[in-house]
């Protein structure tokens, strides 16, 4: 089967883009499958030869401020045209895997996949990572002419391709079922495969803070939390990682300043991690601050968090993020109850001081865990799909014979 991995975000070794691509491609290998990837214009030379990575799309899913129609028809033209003109001289694909998946990527997937009489629908494996706005909630008024450009997209993508969509969360799942024709289950994105996290042999506890850091992941709380830990706990040491280059936080470097002033126990890095540092650090990692804004993360997922499970690593967030309640269920994460510093500097103290206990948590909900991105790869690839069967006129476009591969399942079984 000809497989195609398409993230116009994949530009650099750092961030859950790269990740997400090179876990694909290794779970596509064990499965007997090899898979082209496409990702931004941009991308290193180090991920174009890790990832085998075709530079191809000049705007990325995040890179759209515009939410007009008109600005969208220009975007899905752009996309669509970069897009063709990297498949020219290709064998058509079987099956495109979009690992964050945007209203402007479905509708040029949908423009450019190739049709006609006879032809094999291809397979569309997708996750939709967030609402119709990267950096806000699904539900905000202001993102309403997005949602209506994405019905159209994804109706359009489920015209000519057999659809199965992603999300990390149920409460995300639940709100695009409503916005879409094809069925939504739920399934985590494609992340590390991490080693679980080793004894610790210190007594310092090392709690972290990694990632990029735009304004909705809750950076500007941590000064004022870290400061309250470190007056009360003289042995906890922190380390914080963000980076603000091409987020909206452009201007908060001040803050990365404001937090290495606080002294020798708190570490400050604002480089890219490859993943193979990311996967150190998580392990050295205690206890894992996500102190991520409820109005913005309330539903969606974290990938983030994804890896701290798979390693059986503590986590903070806030009670109202959805993507950290099984943590809560579990019993290895501490909730905020408010997201302002001084209910950070509470949690972290409270995860401190439960430390062992939450460690123990972690590494048995890791243990007994498979995030089931290969059965979900094995199904995809199972069973060429069928030619397109002809048309047989008005009635037959009434009652269109349905597709024998992933048959839609009720709504009742949210797995993906």
């Amino acid at each position: 089967m000809n497989v195609l991995i398409v993230d116009p975000a994949l530009h650099s070794r750092g961030g859950h883009h790269y990740t997400a691509v090179d876990r694909l491609r290794q779970e596509l290998r064990r499965a007997g499958a090899a898979a082209r990837c496409l990702g931004s214009a941009q991308v290193d030379d180090a991920t174009r030869a890790a990832l085998d990575c075709q530079p191809v799309f000049s705007r990325s899913v995040y890179g759209r401020p515009d939410g007009s129609d008109r600005q969208f028809r220009a975007d899905v033209a752009t996309a669509a045209r970069e897009l063709a003109a990297a498949l020219r001289g290709s064998p058509a694909p079987d099956l495109l895997v979009l690992p964050c998946c945007d209203a402007v990527l479905a509708a040029a997937v949908a423009r450019t996949v190739p049709r006609g009489h006879g032809r094999r629908r291809p397979r569309v494996l997708l996750w939709l990572l967030y609402g119709p706005h990267p950096l806000r909630a699904p539900d905000d008024p202001q993102v309403a002419p997005r949602l209506a450009q994405a019905r159209q997209a994804y109706a359009a993508l489920d015209a000519v391709t057999e659809v199965r969509a992603c999300c990390e969360t149920p409460a995300m799942a639940a709100f695009w079922q409503d916005a879409v024709p094809f069925r939504v289950g739920v399934q985590q994105g494609p992340g590390l495969i991490l080693a679980p996290r080793p004894p610790r042999t210190t007594e310092a506890p090392l709690v972290s803070c990694i990632g990029f850091a735009n304004r909705a992941k809750g950076y500007r709380l941590l000064p004022g939390a870290l400061d309250e830990v470190l007056r009360q706990d003289a042995s906890v040491r922190f380390l914080v990682h963000g980076i603000v280059q091409g987020s909206d936080a452009e201007q908060e470097v001040p803050l990365f300043d404001s937090l290495a002033a606080l002294g020798e126990r708190v570490e400050v890095r604002r480089d890219v991690l490859d993943a193979t540092t990311y996967g150190d650090l998580l392990q050295a990692t205690d206890l894992l601050l996500l102190p991520y804004d409820p109005a913005v993360y309330g539903v969606r997922g974290s990938g983030l968090f994804a890896d701290a499970r798979r390693a059986g690593v503590p986590v903070v967030a806030p009670r109202a993020c959805a993507f950290a309640r099984p943590a809560f269920d579990e019993g290895w994460g501490i909730a905020m109850e408010t997201h302002d510093a001084a209910a950070l500097a509470r949690a972290i103290l409270a995860g401190l001081a439960q430390r062992d206990d939450l460690a123990r948590r972690a590494a048995a909900a890791a243990a007994h865990r498979s995030d089931g991105l290969a059965a979900l790869l094995r199904d995809a690839l199972a069973d060429p799909p069928a030619p397109a069967p002809p048309r047989r006129g008005f009635l037959h476009r009434l009652w269109p014979e349905p597709a024998r591969f992933w048959r839609r399942s009720p709504r009742k079984d949210p797995v993906c």
